[in-house]
């Protein structure tokens, strides 16, 4: 148990970890380390295979930035049989699968993708790949923790800041969905990881299904758009974070994270808009959902992050605006596949628009 722990904790935030431990019966402790120590003390072998099947789902659908790319029926039919049509080979990181490897027997850091499993359910059909990375994050030093007199320091800096760098495993997910003609590249995005990483990661699954020679993918699908559409949909969602800029040259950044609060509502928000006259312009946008499956409740988000320079296109054509979105705090296929819905009912939504 306590192996698997270790890797969840590698790869899901702490309060996405426990709801999918209650829901499976296992109750937490107050964080990783205690509630580590409860079932390595106590092993809950019963649990063992349920929880590998919850964790496997988990690295389909959990912290991923996603980029949907349209493609043809004829394409969807061939896309499907290719990757049912795959070996898995077998290596260390299959053995391991659906768990990451330790970090210490991991020999080889920024190798290509690997598949590691393929995957059928009633959503659709995907190819699971892995990856080792390199991150690195910063952290400040609280010098009075190494250093007797901190003063001599602190005179001359105004904060000390140490370099952190770690090992990780990624999960790479190209889904064909049995509904739409449609794939999804969608890449773990973990804390540290800037979002120019998270587009290289994404280029090089794009290029491993562009190198079977049956599928060319291109530009994904500009979720640009769904920044207004969200916004102006009251009913649909929170919104927790908003940056967004005005027709007075100034550009806004709030954030309303305390439960059940809409910054669409929040009462400076519509004083602001209201002393404007004219309406705003969002470029980054945080939603988050209530989805109540199984006496569970889920709140997934979905992040729409651009620029406060907007759809900028001049003498780009064919520019996407936002390619790719960030979808975090999913358990598992229910929430995940919620907020895809979600942003396709607004995408046809648009399109309808467009059209009439």
């Amino acid at each position: 148990m306590e192996k698997i722990f270790n890797s969840m904790r590698d790869r899901m935030p702490w309060p996405v970890a426990r709801v999918l431990l209650r829901s499976l019966g296992l109750e937490p402790s107050q964080g990783w380390q205690r509630t580590i120590k409860k079932y390595a003390d106590a092993p809950q072998q019963k649990h063992i295979g349920p929880l590998l099947d919850k964790i496997e789902e988990h690295n389909l659908c959990g912290e991923k930035f996603t980029k949907i790319y349209e493609i043809e029926p004829e394409e969807h039919r061939l896309v499907q049989n290719w990757i049912s049509g795959l070996e898995v080979p077998e290596n260390l990181f299959t053995r391991a699968y659906p768990l990451t490897l330790p970090a210490n027997e991991i020999d080889e850091i920024g190798a290509p993708p690997q598949l590691v499993s393929v995957v059928r359910n009633d959503d659709g059909i995907g190819a699971v790949y892995t990856h080792v990375i390199r991150l690195t994050t910063r952290e400040k030093i609280e010098l009075g923790d190494l250093v007797d007199d901190p003063s001599v320091f602190e005179d001359q800096y105004d904060e000390i800041i140490g370099l952190k760098y770690r090992t990780v495993q990624l999960f790479s997910i190209a889904w064909v969905p049995h509904d739409r003609n449609a794939i999804e590249i969608r890449t773990d995005m973990p804390a540290g990881m800037s979002t120019d990483f998270a587009h290289a990661v994404q280029s090089q699954i794009r290029r491993t299904l562009n190198d079977s020679e049956i599928i060319e993918l291109n530009r994904p699908i500009d979720l640009f758009p769904l920044l207004e559409a969200i916004y102006e949909d009251s009913r649909d969602g929170l919104v927790v974070e908003l940056g967004f800029s005005t027709t007075s040259a100034s550009v806004k950044n709030e954030k309303m994270r305390r439960a059940g609060l809409d910054l669409r509502t929040e009462p400076y928000h519509l004083a602001g808009k209201k002393g404007l006259g004219t309406p705003i312009e969002p470029f980054r946008l945080f939603v988050r959902w209530t989805v109540a499956t199984d006496d569970i409740r889920l709140t997934p988000e979905l992040g729409l992050v651009g620029t406060a320079r907007g759809r900028s296109t001049i003498g780009e054509p064919g520019k996407v605006g936002i390619s790719g979105a960030i979808i975090r705090n999913c358990v598992g296929r229910a929430d995940f596949e919620y907020v895809i819905s979600r942003m396709h009912h607004h995408l046809e939504s648009l399109k309808e628009e467009v059209g009439t």
